[in-house]
């Protein structure tokens, strides 16, 4: 399976705006650059996998958040009930 990194990078997005985090604040607690956070936003560079558990960390979720979709996660939850 390929990963879509314009998605991961729109998940990440979202999760920082509901967070009312900026870019350089996100940055920061990741301690990588601005501009990288940036790119990795717009799906424009391959988010490594270091920096993607930085990245959830830093947002306090998992990183399998940023890279199942919503639905995927439901049909999980739904599973793990049966």
């Amino acid at each position: 399976m390929e990963l879509d990194y314009k998605a991961i990078g729109k998940r990440i997005k979202i999760q920082r705006i509901q967070r009312e985090m900026t870019q350089e604040k996100l940055a920061e607690l990741t301690g990588l650059s601005n501009p990288h956070i940036s790119n990795v936003e717009t799906g424009s560079t391959q988010v490594s996998l270091k920096s993607l558990i930085a990245i959830a960390n830093a947002l306090e979720i998992t990183p399998d958040v940023l890279q199942i979709r919503k639905s995927m996660r439901i049909y999980r939850c739904n599973l793990v009930r049966l």
